[in-house]
């Protein structure tokens, strides 16, 4: 695979994720009834709300984290901030896949929330298998 092809990847890559979570993180931010309904997630009581606007803050957070780590990569082909962010996002993802994973599985979520582990546990493992391939370097 050439080196061409790999930055084209890892650039579709953080440009997906950053994307999806500055998006959905947004929503559940500013129009979290909405954001829940789209995911089909039943209603919370409004006391909820702060808290699903809270955790959008932290998904809109983690998607500019992606975005952001371009910025190196587009103005000098410094690809050392996006080795930080994959690597990084890949342990938050790993912990949100796993207490969310148990918190359904336990009753505490609905199964409603099954995109959140399935989604997070796919980039984690796709982030971390890139990363142990040295697809990015960590020192530029």
């Amino acid at each position: 695979m050439t080196n061409v092809w790999k930055e084209r990847v890892l650039i579709a890559l953080c440009l997906f994720a950053g994307t999806m979570d500055a998006t959905s993180g947004a929503l559940l931010m500013f129009w979290p009834e909405g954001a829940l309904r789209m995911m089909s997630v039943p209603p919370v009581a409004a006391e909820a709300l702060v808290f699903n606007r809270f955790i959008g803050a932290f998904v809109f957070s983690v998607g500019c984290l992606y975005l952001f780590s371009l910025l190196p990569v587009l103005v000098m082909r410094r690809w050392h901030w996006v080795w930080g962010v994959l690597a990084a996002t890949a342990w938050l993802r790993s912990v949100i896949c796993v207490f969310t994973s148990v918190a359904i599985a336990s009753g505490a979520l609905s199964p409603a929330w099954w995109s959140v582990p399935v989604t997070d546990g796919v980039l984690a493992v796709v982030q971390i298998w890139i990363l142990l391939k040295g697809w990015v370097r960590r020192h530029a």
